[in-house]
C-alpha cells in the first residue's frame, strides 16, 4: 500500500491509469474512507489518472495531534505522484478540501466537484428543523461519552439516510455499506488540528475560476442544501445537479448515476 509521509501523519493512497491522461482526485468524505470511490475510481480508470487517498486520522492516514492543513495534505498527493494538475471530485468535507485547495493552489486545480458540501465559514443555518438539531445533539452526546456503536447509528442516519427518511426508505445493502464506510474511518480518537483556509471560501467563491459541478441530494440536512445554493450562486463556473432520492452520499446510494452525470462533466469540459 503505497503513502505519503508528511509531518505529523502517512497518507495511503490508491492509483491507477495511465499517467498520460488526464488526472482525477478524489477526496472523501467524514462518514466514509477511500473505499467510498470504488465504482468511479475503478470506472474512471479507463481513461483518466485516478487517485484516491485516506485523509489524515481517517481509515489507513494515521495521524499524531499535530497542526496541519487538509488542503496541503492534498497537494503533497499530488506531489507525490507527479500530477501537476487534477480534476477534484470531493464530498462532505472532502468537497471543502477541494474548494480550499482550489482556492490556495489554484494552479493545481482543473476542475471541481463537490457533493453534500458546505464551503469553509459557511455558517450553521437558523432553518434547521427540529429534527435535525434533535439528531445533532445526539451525535454530539454519543460522542462524549465515548459510544461510538451509537454515533456510528445516528452518522448513519444523519448524513446516509437523511433526517427526512428512515430505514425502510433505502436499499439494505446500501445501508450496509454506509455503516461499513463509517466504521472504516475509525476517526473519532484523531486529535490533530486541521488549519483553516483564511479568509475562508464562503466569502471567496467567485474566486473559483475553474469548471464546477455541485451535487447535493434532497434528503440531505438544511445547511448542505444551503451549501449548494450558495456555491452555485457563488462560483462563476458551477452547474448543479440534484439526487431527488437520496441524502449526503449519492455517489454511493446510486453509483451508476452518479458516475454517468460525473462523466458528463468530465467530458462536456475536456477534463
Amino acid at each position: 500500500m503505497p503513502i505519503v509521509k508528511v509531518h505529523g501523519a502517512e497518507l495511503s493512497y490508491d492509483t491507477a491509469g495511465d499517467p498520460a491522461h488526464p488526472a482525477v482526485l478524489f477526496v472523501h468524505a467524514g462518514v466514509a474512507t477511500r473505499a467510498m470511490w470504488d465504482p468511479q475510481f475503478l470506472d474512471l480508470a479507463a481513461d483518466h489518472h485516478v487517485v484516491r487517498y485516506d485523509t489524515r486520522g481517517y481509515g489507513e492516514s494515521p495521524g499524531t495531534d499535530e497542526e496541519f492543513a487538509d488542503r496541503h495534505d492534498a497537494v503533497s498527493v499530488l506531489d507525490a505522484i507527479g500530477i501537476q494538475r487534477a480534476t477534484l471530485v470531493g464530498a462532505s468535507r472532502g468537497g471543502r478540501i477541494a474548494i480550499d485547495v482550489a482556492l490556495d493552489a489554484p494552479d493545481r486545480v482543473a476542475g471541481l466537484v463537490t457533493i453534500g458540501t458546505t464551503p469553509g465559514g459557511q455558517i450553521d443555518s437558523a432553518s434547521s428543523t427540529e429534527r435535525e438539531l434533535e439528531m445533532v445533539a445526539q451525535m454530539q452526546a454519543a460522542s462524549e461519552a465515548g459510544d461510538f456503536e451509537e454515533l456510528v447509528r445516528i452518522e448513519v442516519a444523519y448524513w446516509d439516510l437523511g433526517p427526512t427518511r428512515d430505514i425502510d426508505d433505502v436499499d439494505p445493502q446500501f445501508l450496509a455499506r454506509a455503516i461499513e464506510l463509517n466504521v472504516g474511518a475509525a476517526h473519532w480518537d484523531f486529535a490533530g488540528l486541521d488549519q483553516p483556509l483564511l479568509p475562508a471560501a464562503v466569502s471567496r467563491l467567485h474566486e473559483v475560476t475553474v469548471p464546477t459541478l455541485v451535487v447535493v441530494g434532497d434528503h440531505d440536512p438544511t445547511d448542505e442544501r444551503i451549501g449548494y445554493e450558495l456555491m452555485l450562486a457563488g462560483i462563476p463556473q458551477a452547474e448543479g445537479y440534484r439526487f431527488p432520492d437520496a441524502a449526503h452520499l449519492p455517489s454511493v446510494e446510486h453509483p451508476e448515476r452518479f458516475t454517468k452525470v460525473l462523466r458528463e462533466f468530465l467530458a462536456k469540459n475536456e477534463l
